[in-house]
């Protein structure tokens, strides 16, 4: 007989109390919170953060426009966004809410110090071309065209051979001063003054001091290209790129989106590192530091800069482009302290053998004296004497230079010829010496006699914007005339083609071309000692 099993009898439901029915409820807000909000369309401050940094601002935006629980950390990145877009007043107002929060205080102050340098300036914006340009000074925007040029051409040779698209627009900052660039930028002011310091890329922006605050001038052009491959850099690495491979890309970049010009590359990285390296001066590739231009001295930054363009430009010829593409996209997932790791998976090895590969490299290429013959500098007496002969022949060189200065301002450029000549026969390599006696020759009505000074740079100590705008005019040259400008386009013999006023003279005619005319009656306004 078949036994069947009575079923069980089902336990009474067991009720459950009302509290622990709200806590379920609130746990399951918090976990909706931290993860579930992605899956529904809402995004993280981390996303929001890391399109930022990438220079994503419309990303950024997006993704913040789909908030709907703003919180500090969303604050803080809505900020952020502000300061990227130049909007530092917005991000001023957004900051003076977030009292008492990590992080905020900081950007607080930069903030602030940025509204208080930009009120008043000169935004110009060329949807075209994709650009964002603001002059704190409006006379500055004579060099709108030329800055929208060198930054166009910049930008897409950094595309070309970084393989990074940057976002449009390229945001640029032109201020007046150093003060102006730590206000914008959060770099130190004394930082800035230690070692020089003319541009910084911080924020999304190219912040850059306009060339008429060096009175010597400086070579703008190829800056603004080393600071938009900062931005490139930054965008392809989210920001993890080691400081020796984001300046030594820079470094690499700045005379890639243009032609081939006198100086370049002189003095040679290669030597200047080797030198350094050899007599323990290195600052060294991963010794860096935050900032090149936080290091000690000019000196310092001279030679990190010279190491590590070397280093990088010998890294990608060792390894080729493609393994640079790889080092980003590693650098981009592994983070910046894992940058040893990242050389070693695209290239077989890690940044310590690098180094000591590119140290045997530079040994092997110096150039030794044959037959062991001693340095020049071996001899501490010989060379106390060499320092004491050059310093005396400078100072009386100085003296000269400074006396035809007062003789030309004066109306005698027969006299000024007279002492310039002095002071060019001890040192014919001198440009400047060569552009002012050629000034004078030309204003006593001689230009003939200056026309051997300008030939060729060969021989030049240096760059020269005044040179190569009297080379411009003898040779009428246009390259010549746009090395000057690119050197220092506020000199009146730049920016007016080689044209000058002579005192006591009729005016000096003006360029035809509207923009170059436009530049050469600024720079007749400013006041040059």
């Amino acid at each position: 007989m078949m036994r069947t099993r009575a079923s069980p009898r089902r336990p009474a439901p067991r009720r459950v109390p009302f509290h622990l029915i709200l806590c379920g409820l609130a746990v399951c807000m918090l976990l909706f919170a931290r993860r579930g909000a992605a899956r529904f369309g809402e995004p993280s401050v981390a996303e929001v953060g890391d399109a930022i940094t990438e220079l994503d601002v419309l990303g950024a935006q997006k993704l913040l426009s789909s908030v709907t629980q703003d919180t500090a950390g969303f604050a803080l990145e809505r900020a952020r966004l502000a300061l990227y877009v130049g909007d530092c007043n917005s991000a001023s107002a957004t900051l003076a809410t977030l009292n008492g929060v990590k992080d905020a205080a900081p950007l607080a102050e930069l903030a602030k110090n940025c509204a208080r340098a930009t009120a008043g300036s000169l935004i110009v914006e060329d949807a075209a071309r994709g650009l964002w340009i603001r002059l704190q000074d409006g006379d500055d925007r004579v060099l709108v065209p030329l800055l929208s040029e060198v930054a166009v051409k910049a930008r897409a040779a950094i595309e070309r051979d970084l393989g990074v698209v940057m976002p449009r627009p390229l945001r640029i900052d032109m201020v007046r001063d150093l003060f102006s660039l730590s206000a914008v930028s959060g770099l130190p002011l004394r930082a800035a003054e230690t070692t020089g310091t003319v541009a910084v890329a911080r924020w999304g922006r190219v912040n850059i001091i306009s060339p008429r605050a060096a009175p010597g001038g400086y070579p703008w052009e190829d800056t603004m290209a080393h600071e938009i491959t900062h931005l490139a850099v930054t965008r392809a690495t989210r920001d993890a790129a080691p400081l020796w491979l984001q300046e030594g890309l820079a470094k690499r970049q700045e005379i890639r989106w243009r032609a081939p010009r006198p100086f370049d590359g002189q003095p040679p990285a290669d030597d200047i590192a080797r030198e350094a390296f050899l007599t323990g001066q290195s600052v060294g590739i991963d010794h860096i530091g935050p900032s090149i231009a936080m290091l000690p001295s000019a000196d310092a930054a001279s030679i990190a800069f010279a190491e590590v363009s070397s280093f990088v430009e010998y890294l990608i010829n060792e390894n080729g482009r493609p393994a640079l593409m790889l080092l980003f996209q590693d650098l981009k997932s592994l983070g910046t302290e894992n940058a040893s790791a990242a050389l070693h998976s695209v290239s077989g090895y890690d940044l310590s053998e690098w180094v000591v590969r590119w140290h045997a490299h530079l040994e092997s290429n110096a150039v030794h004296r044959p037959g062991g013959e001693p340095s020049p500098t071996s001899d501490d007496a010989l060379r106390e004497l060499t320092e004491h002969s050059m310093l005396v022949g400078s100072r009386d060189r100085a003296r000269r230079v400074r006396i035809a200065e007062l003789l030309f301002s004066r109306d005698a450029p027969a006299l000024a010829s007279l002492r310039l000549r002095g002071a060019l026969a001890s040192d014919p390599s001198d440009p400047g010496i060569r552009w002012r006696l050629g000034r004078s020759q030309i204003a006593e009505g001689k230009p003939d006699d200056g026309a051997p000074l300008f030939e060729s740079p060969d021989g030049l100590a240096m760059a020269h914007p005044g040179w190569f705008a009297l080379q411009g005019r003898y040779r009428h040259s246009k390259d010549a005339f746009d090395i000057a400008v690119a050197l220092d386009p506020y000199l009146e013999d730049a920016a007016c083609e080689g044209e000058f006023r002579v005192p006591g003279g009729k005016d000096a005619p003006l360029p035809v071309d509207p923009a170059a005319r436009a530049l050469c009656e600024a720079a007749r306004k400013i006041q040059r000692d």
